[in-house]
């Protein structure tokens, strides 16, 4: 029940990711998931490389501590203990909705298929052979009434693998968690330069001189952002921040990767910051 994007907690003063990186990682199951953070994978929230093929806290670039909150909170929910068929019996769907994001992580991590009926208020819990009959007889409608969604926390090789079953079934309605976090800039980028993706990489920032962020909270959704902007400032770059909210992160960030002169007293992110009132 993992819900990482809303949970993470304020990204701005070193202090806080102190506190924020001992209490989880000091705590009784903290070896684990140390060990789990040193695996070679990927970030579970934003799939970046962040162990890669080195192992650890070493990205592809051989770049070192490259770990953020967030990566130690996605982390630390998939050490979460299952959740147990109880609670779900206790609890209704619309108390259940009732939780924040925080919340409903808190109440574990998912071990057993479950089905919301028609007409019923709670959950029940399904075996697989149903899983397969519901799943066989869906997929026997008619190929427009056949679609797909899948989480960007998943594989390449996955998504290929479902890309092809679903127009084998010639089905084209293939969905997944960026059509939602991304479709206001996919419009606007494409009425803007003719693209609908991005045209900025990590390695044009490493020569850019000068980076504007409009109605960004890179430090809560991309902090991995945030390293190649601190360099930018010591090579006495530009940041310039147009956001209506002031973001904390955006004004100092504490990151791990720089721990002298970050970590404990935050490095210096916008060097101009224009709070603009949007039109009511």
């Amino acid at each position: 029940m993992t819900k990482h994007h809303s949970q993470q907690p304020a990204v701005g003063g070193g202090l806080s990711i102190i506190r924020y990186w001992a209490t989880r990682t000091l705590s009784l199951k903290g070896p684990k998931l140390w060990q789990t953070l040193n695996h070679k994978s990927a970030c579970l929230s934003c799939a970046w490389g962040t162990g890669g093929q080195q192992g650890g806290f070493t990205n592809e670039t051989g770049e070192s501590m490259q770990r953020c909150m967030k990566s130690v909170e996605a982390i630390n929910a998939e050490l979460m203990p299952a959740v147990q068929m109880q609670l779900l019996r206790k609890r209704s769907l619309s108390e259940l909705q009732q939780l924040t994001s925080l919340e409903a992580d808190r109440l574990g991590r998912w071990s057993f298929p479950i089905i919301l009926r028609a007409g019923q208020s709670h959950y029940e819990r399904i075996d697989w052979d149903e899983i397969y009959s519901l799943a066989t007889a869906a997929f026997k409608r008619a190929p427009e009434r056949v679609a797909s969604y899948s989480s960007g926390r998943s594989s390449n090789e996955a998504a290929f693998l479902l890309q092809l079953m679903m127009r084998t079934l010639g089905s084209n309605n293939l969905a997944d968690c960026s059509d939602l976090c991304h479709a206001p800039s996919t419009v606007g980028l494409k009425q803007v330069f003719g693209s609908g993706t991005s045209m900025v990489s990590l390695e044009s920032l490493k020569k850019s001189d000068c980076v504007v962020l409009v109605g960004s909270n890179a430090p809560a959704n991309h902090p991995r952002l945030l390293n190649e902007l601190i360099k930018i400032r010591d090579r006495k770059g530009q940041i310039i921040i147009i956001n209506p909210i002031e973001e904390v992160g955006l004004v100092k960030f504490a990151s791990p990767a720089f721990p002298l002169q970050s970590l404990l007293t935050g490095s210096e992110i916008a060097s101009l910051y224009l709070a603009a009132h949007p039109w009511e």
